[in-house]
């Protein structure tokens, strides 16, 4: 059996000892893991080496075989760059994702005691309420703006959300149109917001966790869809019964969302808590 697939000789090759290359078919043309492509090629298409191969003579990448052992540490150097990066990253990332889920609680609560039948019954509950949710907004999107260092889409969310807060607060002591004028562009720049948050988790767990990063992504798509079946719902007003269950079914789709979001945030801060730091 030759000594490599492309008829290279390890002996002359100037990056072994670099990369520390125990062989072609020992160490880059192993068949699982391996990163030559050339081996690849070999193997895919039934053949021992390249020279039986009839497109040898017109193939770039066998023409290229002097230099793959270049572009095997390119890429490993880009990769040990990318790990020196994710390290640096980790613990901001564990520490703040940590705070964001922590909030998720108080928010869900001051929710609760400012809905109509808890202020009718209670109303110092509900200025409570009131008070503590407007101040887990001003934490969430100052934490936000504090992740953009490592991830610019959690900045425009954080960013989204105090401008969408402050709105809301100043609606709150008008009245009539106004307060509808104001809330509306609010809600509007608030869900733009939900937005790049949801991208930028999936995106700081791309290459991390790649499955955790694309519920994230699907998991937006269920919030979309919950928003605008809540919204279809008070378009067909007109029909009772059908708005009913139209929006009855939005409510429940974004309980949904909100608890796997609560979910997935608490995954995601917590591998990032316990990613074991690149060697």
């Amino acid at each position: 059996m030759a000594e490599t697939y492309c008829g290279k000789s390890c002996m002359e090759c100037t990056q072994k000892e670099t990369l520390q290359c125990p062989g072609c078919r020992v160490g880059p043309g192993r068949e699982l893991g391996g990163d030559c492509e050339l081996a690849r090629c070999v193997r895919e298409k039934g053949h021992e080496t390249c020279d039986t191969c009839m497109n040898k003579g017109r193939c770039g990448t066998f023409q290229g075989k002097e230099n793959m052992a270049f572009y095997r540490r390119r890429k490993q150097e880009a990769k040990e760059a990318e790990q020196r990066k994710l390290a640096a990253r980790v613990p901001v990332l564990g520490k703040w994702l940590s705070y964001l889920f922590w909030l998720v609680v108080p928010s869900v609560v001051s929710s609760l005691l400012t809905i109509e039948m808890v202020a009718e019954a209670f109303p110092w509950l509900s200025v409570f309420g009131s008070l503590l949710g407007t101040a887990c907004s001003l934490a969430y999107g100052l934490i936000l703006v504090r992740l953009g260092s490592e991830e610019e889409g959690y900045r425009t969310a954080g960013i989204c959300v105090l401008i969408a807060g402050a709105v809301n607060y100043l609606a709150s002591f008008l009245s009539g149109n106004w307060t509808l004028l104001m809330t509306l562009p609010a809600a509007v720049l608030a869900l733009y917001g939900e937005y790049r948050e949801y991208m930028a988790h999936s995106s700081v767990l791309a290459g991390v966790d790649n499955e955790l990063s694309g519920k994230w992504e699907k998991l937006w798509v269920w919030h979309i869809g919950s928003f605008a079946a809540i919204l279809i719902g008070a378009v067909l007003a007109f029909i009772p019964v059908l708005a009913l269950i139209v929006m009855l079914g939005g409510l429940l789709a974004m309980c949904a969302v909100s608890f796997l979001k609560l979910k997935y945030l608490h995954q995601t801060a917590k591998l990032f808590r316990e990613y074991p730091a690149p060697v």
